[in-house]
């Protein structure tokens, strides 16, 4: 039974500081059922519609925008996780298993480094547009792929999971299951969410008087932070080896950018982070970004950990 403080409202869901799962999320829960609907069905159309994802939606649009997002995920994210992957792996240990591939971009870069692996996408209509690029896309929910495909049992040297868990019904039964396909002792998994309810998000919203923005229902299940996202690895039998958040983007809202409400703003404040991650070294927002994580301010947070 889920019980904890209320910590926000959006009709007829609640948002609710978990005390059995010291995490946050909504009360009531979606079911398993409804939720493995709704990404099968309706989550590409919200994408579309821009109201989720932007990351996945700007990589979908084509043209210039496309190749824009692109190369800077390639060069920042894509390549920080590649560098923290081969860095704490065993030399030669190259072969990834990526849970909500999304458009495959990042699973093609990878494999575009060096690494073999497959990914596992819900979304049909964003599954079915990773199939043209002639990756291994499996079109199933991580519950169907395990029971169809079990010759994936500890098959892999690293696990990701962007932006993926704050999506799933119960995460704790999501990484159960995940920690199945990871090589013992040595594989890595590597999990990027929301760093919700951070200190400077809170204050970004109370200065300016706003609603929860990143509140969002009914994709939004889970409501994790850098410090939550770590004990729920740690209480699985994680041992947690990297820590990073990446740009804090409410320094723009405390700048007088009102983003939130304007997504010509947003664009903007997106293209000015855009340009500062890519003009500075990568060693230097690697350091950045892992000193970020400690105090626990960045828009989203990624946490990378073996198991005991």
């Amino acid at each position: 039974m889920h019980k904890g403080k209320v910590v926000a409202e959006k009709g007829e869901f609640k948002v609710i500081d978990c005390e059995v799962c010291r995490f946050k999320h909504l009360d009531p829960i979606p079911t398993e059922d409804e939720t493995t609907e709704f990404y099968k069905k309706k989550y590409f159309d919200l994408i579309k519609k821009g109201g989720r994802a932007p990351e996945i939606r700007r990589l979908m649009s084509g043209g210039d925008e496309a190749s824009f997002e692109r190369k800077w995920l390639e060069s920042t994210l894509y390549n920080d996780i590649e560098h923290i992957l081969i860095k704490n792996l065993p030399k030669g240990s190259k072969n990834l298993c990526d849970i909500g591939c999304g458009t495959g971009d990042f699973l093609k870069y990878m494999i575009g480094m060096g690494w073999s692996g497959i990914g596992i996408e819900p979304t049909e209509d964003v599954g079915l547009s990773c199939s043209k690029s002639e990756l291994t896309i499996y079109n199933r929910s991580l519950e169907e792929f395990i029971v169809v495909y079990p010759e994936y049992n500890y098959a892999f040297d690293a696990i990701t999971l962007l932006n993926v868990l704050e999506h799933v019904p119960n995460p704790i039964k999501f990484l159960q299951i995940t920690k199945k396909f990871l090589k013992p002792h040595s594989g890595i998994i590597c999990v990027r969410v929301p760093n919700d309810f951070n200190e400077l998000q809170i204050h970004a919203q109370k200065k300016l008087k706003k609603d929860l923005w990143w509140i969002g229902i009914p994709d939004h299940i889970n409501y994790f932070n850098i410090k939550s996202l770590q004990k729920l690895l740690t209480s699985l039998d994680f041992e947690i080896i990297y820590t990073a958040t990446d740009f804090p983007m409410e320094l723009f809202l405390l700048m007088g950018d009102k983003y939130v409400e304007n997504p010509e703003v947003g664009h903007i404040c997106h293209k000015r982070r855009v340009n500062f991650e890519l003009s500075i070294p990568d060693v230097f927002r690697r350091k950045i970004y892992y000193n970020l994580s400690k105090i626990g301010i960045g828009r989203d947070c990624m946490v990378f950990a073996k198991i005991k």
